[in-house]
């Protein structure tokens, strides 16, 4: 399980999004609001934030919300509070603590639920099959729209279509693993 890393900046501002959805720029903008904030410019601040989120995405943290249409979603996991919640109080204790803790902080990571793991890993999979499946129909599209490009968007639209059913046959794994553990399927 790898650590957590988050510039205490931004780690103080996280909190205050506990039991909501948002944007990148939601968390761009507490950020920048925050007195902790490090960055002049929209810009770079946004660029910290979004480096941060993929961080905390990559370690558990922080998952990301499928919603249809509109800017992508984001929601901190259970796993982020718990790992957190340490983290916040030194960090806040003394200044020298807090200089050491403004250049990363990690934290050793709290064994997870695995069935929120596995929740994920079906959310992911998820959107990557509804991304195929768009794939797909645009193949199919443009093949009836320019028929003389048939020949080169088949071996596309074929690739987009195995695509789809693996990934279609991971979802039905998943889901039916998740039922026999909750007893319902997501």
């Amino acid at each position: 399980m790898k650590s957590l890393k988050v510039k205490t900046g931004l780690l103080a501002v996280l909190p205050q999004l506990k039991g909501r959805d948002f944007t990148v720029d939601d968390l761009t903008e507490a950020y920048r609001n925050d007195h902790g904030c490090l960055h002049q410019s929209k810009k770079a601040a946004r660029q910290f934030v979004y480096r941060n989120m993929l961080r905390l995405i990559d370690s558990g943290d922080l998952t990301r919300v499928v919603v249809d249409g509109g800017w992508p979603q984001y929601r901190l996991t259970p796993q982020f509070f718990a790992r957190s919640k340490s983290v916040i109080a030194i960090s806040s204790s003394s200044p020298l603590v807090k200089e050491e803790a403004q250049a990363a902080v990690n934290v050793e990571s709290v064994k997870p639920d695995p069935r929120q793991s596995l929740r994920e890993r079906l959310n992911h999979h998820k959107l990557e099959m509804l991304t195929a499946m768009g794939e797909t129909e645009e193949y199919d599209a443009i093949c009836k729209e320019i028929p003389e490009l048939r020949d080169q968007v088949q071996v596309l639209y074929n690739s987009s279509r195995d695509k789809c059913s693996k990934l279609l046959g991971k979802v039905k794994a998943l889901e039916s693993l998740l039922a026999r553990e909750t007893g319902f399927a997501q």
